[in-house]
């Protein structure tokens, strides 16, 4: 059952999130929320105990938006392959998307999430929750591609959903260089892990 949010701190959350497209957490000050969304301070500070809650907010709601499209992306993919060769055809389109050089913003965009939750409890017991929704859905995901016969049984079901999500935001590592590898190989070994990992 989803939780009810004040549309009041809904719509801080939404212009929060509007602004992070375009700027860093700590480049958002607190006038600029209010004159954007239109809401008093005593609002904001009737529904969020500091600024740097409604940024976490924000964060967090980037990430579960992540999260939703990715869970939704793979539940499609796995209910409708009926072989391993419909399944391999259609990982190797998920790594392509979500690959690409150009979704760079969105893993840097994770990472300064984590990263950001290093020193803050409250922060990173709020992230935690999306993150273990995400391997959750993974580890069910990989559950059923197995209850179908189509994955391999002899690898540990959360450990496989650590290392999708492992390699996906460690692309990151290559989107900042001055030489980037050619995605092509970066998608090639991703493919091969698959194919042993996951499939054989």
């Amino acid at each position: 059952m989803s939780v009810v949010i004040h549309p009041t701190k809904a719509q801080l959350i939404r212009t929060t999130v509007q602004l992070l497209e375009t700027k860093l957490p700590q480049d958002i000050a607190v006038d600029e929320i209010l004159d954007k969304s239109g809401i008093s301070k005593g609002s904001l500070y009737h529904h969020f105990e500091d600024l740097g809650e409604l940024l976490e907010a924000a964060q967090v709601a980037r990430y579960a938006a992540w999260v939703d499209r990715s869970i939704e992306v793979l539940i499609g993919l796995i209910s409708q392959a009926k072989t391993r060769e419909e399944l391999a055809a259609g990982l190797k389109k998920v790594t392509r998307l979500t690959q690409d050089p150009s979704y760079a913003a969105t893993r840097y965009s994770r990472a300064r999430a984590i990263a950001n939750a290093e020193h803050s409890p409250r922060f990173r017991r709020a992230l935690s929750d999306e993150q273990g929704r995400l391997t959750n859905a993974l580890i069910d995901l990989i559950e059923e591609a197995r209850n179908k016969g189509l994955y391999a049984t002899d690898f540990d079901a959360r450990a496989g959903a650590v290392l999708v999500q492992a390699y996906t935001l460690g692309k990151m590592v290559d989107d900042f260089v001055d030489e980037p590898m050619d995605p092509e190989t970066w998608y090639e070994l991703i493919d091969k892990v698959v194919d042993k990992v996951f499939l054989s």
